[in-house]
């Protein structure tokens, strides 16, 4: 299982989808997430770039979507809302899914096609001191 490491300082209000985005970068290959990201920060725009380098088609959906407004472009076309659970990506494409990062806990990611690809969001409530 992959994990996904998010530490946090002190919140900080920034408008949503506006400059100062953290960048998380997933990459699917060889049936499974690879990720490269900074230390991401509660309360910050997130933006997750995700490239299927597969040959087959996926799925990466969390939780730490739902409920929360969301922006998810792919193929050209976005999707904006509240509820969005994830995209699925066909062979060689990639999607961008923009959000803030507002819930402290475990976030499980999945492809829901093949069900031993995850991973998880660790995202904890820490003060800056």
């Amino acid at each position: 299982m992959l994990a996904l490491m998010v530490g946090l300082g002190a919140y900080t209000a920034r408008p949503l989808f506006g400059n100062n985005e953290q960048v998380v970068e997933v990459t699917i290959r060889d049936f499974q997430f690879v990720t490269k990201q900074p230390v991401l920060r509660m309360g910050w725009p997130t933006i997750i770039r995700i490239r299927n380098e597969d040959k087959e088609r996926h799925d990466f959906g969390s939780t730490m979507f739902e409920g929360i407004p969301a922006k998810i472009e792919r193929d050209g076309v976005i999707v904006y809302g509240r509820g969005l659970s994830g995209v699925y990506l066909d062979a060689k494409r990639d999607a961008t899914i923009q959000f803030e990062m507002s819930r402290p806990g475990r976030h499980e990611f999945r492809c829901s096609i093949h069900p031993n690809m995850k991973g998880e969001f660790l995202l904890l409530n820490v003060e800056a001191v």
